[in-house]
């Protein structure tokens, strides 16, 4: 089984060779990593290099334009040119997959479940296990309630590419129609202080430059229809496979605010509140 690791990044130069190093260590060799820098200012770009020098498992893409995650995890997957069966696994630029046999663990899962996804659990740089590491209950994937419920298709995230291929890829765009639809629903519940940090922001305030992409969010609105799509055959792994690097200062990019005077936490909500309430994705019987 094939393995193609995806990671974004953006002035990780603390944490990256660690990243790095976990992959070079895995036990399962046959996987593939496509590391997209997104114009950091430190020395993330020159520290990548060095660590991946002679490994062709590993490419790296500096971007010249700012894409933010959501673009940058999109194209990397269309970069990594995976076969249907071929897995992916989302690894942040500053997080790192856990042990040794993090990739033999996951192609055994996959093997004796033939599931199409996983999700799972993960710990803290100071080893503390997440409280919403455990997996969905079966009244929420029998009816297919995961918009309704609490998130816990936390990491490690994987899936097979001929299940991300069934994606319509405006699960990564917001429009001003679903912005309206939010503040609506605000006004009907009473969600004052919503409704007053959301009213003036536009669709576009929430996009990357093309137009096309959210911002950030893009493991919600990925993950959301393929375990719609998915239901039984998202596989929760409860073994540690990734380490979140809890103790980052906050983001610091160019988008920090949304622009002058703007909340980046208040922007961010209403993108995971659009997403909450886009049409559901029908369960499949078969990719």
């Amino acid at each position: 089984m094939k393995f193609h690791i995806i990671t974004a990044m953006y002035n990780v130069d603390e944490w990256i060779e660690e990243n790095i190093q976990a992959l070079k260590d895995q036990t399962h060799a046959n996987f593939q990593a496509i590391l997209v820098d997104d114009m950091s200012t430190d020395k993330t770009v020159v520290q990548v290099k060095a660590a991946i020098e002679g490994d062709d498992r590993f490419c790296l893409i500096i971007n010249r334009e700012k894409k933010y995650k959501t673009r940058n995890v999109v194209e990397a997957i269309e970069a990594a040119r995976p076969d249907d069966e071929d897995v992916l696994v989302l690894v942040d630029g500053d997080d790192k997959l856990a042990h040794p046999n993090v990739l033999k663990k996951l192609a055994d899962v996959y093997r004796q479940h033939d599931c199409w996804m996983t999700y799972g659990s993960y710990e803290n740089s100071q080893g503390v296990r997440h409280k919403h590491c455990i997996p969905y209950q079966q009244s929420v994937i029998r009816n297919n309630r995961y918009r309704k419920s609490a998130w816990l298709a936390g990491h490690l995230k994987t899936f097979k590419y001929k299940l991300w291929n069934k994606l319509d890829l405006d699960v990564v765009m917001v429009s001003d129609q679903e912005i309206k639809q939010v503040l609506r629903r605000c006004v009907w519940k009473l969600q004052f202080r919503r409704w007053n940090q959301w009213k003036d922001i536009k669709a576009e305030d929430l996009r990357d430059r093309s137009g096309k992409f959210i911002r950030r969010i893009d493991d919600k609105a990925f993950s959301y229809p393929m375990l719609e799509m998915s239901g039984d055959r998202a596989c929760f792994i409860d073994e540690i496979l990734y380490i979140f690097r809890s103790e980052r200062s906050p983001y610091d990019g160019p988008d920090k605010n949304y622009g002058e005077d703007k909340s980046e936490k208040w922007h961010t909500r209403l993108i995971r509140e659009v997403l909450a309430h886009k049409k559901s994705y029908k369960r499949l019987d078969q990719l």
